[in-house]
């Protein structure tokens, strides 16, 4: 079985472009002599082959058991639509690391999208193996997923701690690097920029754990000042707009700002230097997710370092464990870690 680092070397592309040319990936532009080319790469190293070796899998008298040279099959949901992962690369970033992580195990990703109707369909009558679902998702959407399988892995939420496993980042870990850090350096006057109230992990809205641990942080120190709280939606245009009416309000400037996702970085720094705020000689500022957004601003931004490999390995853990029959739920926590720029003094 040809594998994705095999496929990419012969076509000239990267391991990401052939995942996401294989599962028809609606948010990559390539050109149609690119895809092509990967299509026929594929085909030449018998990629194709899978379908058979699903036919014996189907066949076997006993399915539930691996059987050797049968290729698993794992849904792909994301919680995001093609125009919000634009906006959001984290997220798109995510998928294709875990696309990565199971072709390494010679397993098949099926990207799961939503129809018309708003309901997750695949594109084949395949049956799957287990499903990713990255992000969050309304008990309705959790439903569609137990229409093609029970083998559910929830890769950054944890929808229901008593039925599924999950896979979270450390997101306590990682607001006490930033307040730290920032402590160290000398500053004290602390904002937050980003959504207060984000989806929860039903994809009802809930109050964003980056800020309750910011906000609790900062009340244990008899520190947190509501009025350097700037609400904001996730993305440039909500936080470009909301930096710019804090700036222009008259209220004292914070010593530093603590930007709750890459996502909102461009509106921020835009503002800052339309007002000829210096980052960061008068002002320090840390992001989180640490995706090229943050590593390409000027100046590179310090952020917090999710280790998106290890949280997608950890899925792919999970769904060996269900595959075992070892149903009973875990919660995995990864780790972060602070990435050091010059954005901090």
């Amino acid at each position: 079985m040809a594998t994705l680092k095999e496929i990419a070397a012969i076509a000239g592309v990267s391991q990401a472009t052939v995942s996401r040319v294989l599962n028809q990936d609606p948010s990559l532009s390539v050109t149609e002599e690119t895809r092509n080319r990967v299509l026929q790469t594929a085909r030449d190293l018998g990629y194709r082959t899978v379908q058979q070796r699903y036919q014996a899998y189907q066949e076997a008298e006993a399915p539930d058991k691996p059987l050797e040279g049968v290729e698993k099959r794992i849904g792909i949901a994301q919680m995001f639509e093609h125009q919000q992962l634009l906006e959001d690369i984290y997220y798109m970033m995510l998928k294709n690391i875990v696309d990565e992580v199971c072709f390494e195990k010679k397993w098949t990703t099926v990207t799961l999208f939503r129809n018309q109707q708003g309901h997750f369909v695949k594109r084949d009558d395949q049956p799957l193996d287990g499903i990713v679902a990255i992000g969050r998702f309304t008990q309705e959407e959790i439903h569609d997923f137990h229409r093609y399988t029970d083998n559910l892995v929830f890769l950054d939420s944890s929808p229901d701690e008593e039925r599924y496993y999950s896979i979270v980042p450390n997101y306590h870990l990682a607001v006490r690097q930033v307040l730290g850090c920032f402590w160290e350096r000398g500053y004290r006057r602390i904002a937050y920029l980003g959504g207060v109230y984000t989806f929860g992990n039903t994809k009802e809205l809930s109050m964003d754990p980056r800020f309750y641990y910011y906000k609790n942080s900062l009340l244990s120190r008899d520190l947190f000042d509501p009025d350097l709280v700037i609400d904001c939606e996730m993305n440039s245009a909500s936080s470009y707009q909301a930096m710019c009416a804090y700036l222009d309000s008259g209220k004292p400037l914070p010593d530093a700002i603590f930007a709750a996702s890459d996502v909102v970085a461009p509106g921020l720094l835009r503002a800052l230097r339309e007002r000829e705020i210096s980052v960061p000689d008068q002002m320090g500022v840390i992001t989180f997710n640490n995706t090229p957004v943050s590593q390409l601003s000027e100046p590179p931004l310090a952020s917090v370092e999710v280790y998106m490999r290890e949280n997608a390995q950890a899925a792919m853990m999970c769904m060996e464990l269900l595959w075992q029959k070892n149903t009973h739920p875990k919660k995995i926590t990864i780790s972060c870690r602070l990435e050091l720029r010059g954005s901090v003094r």
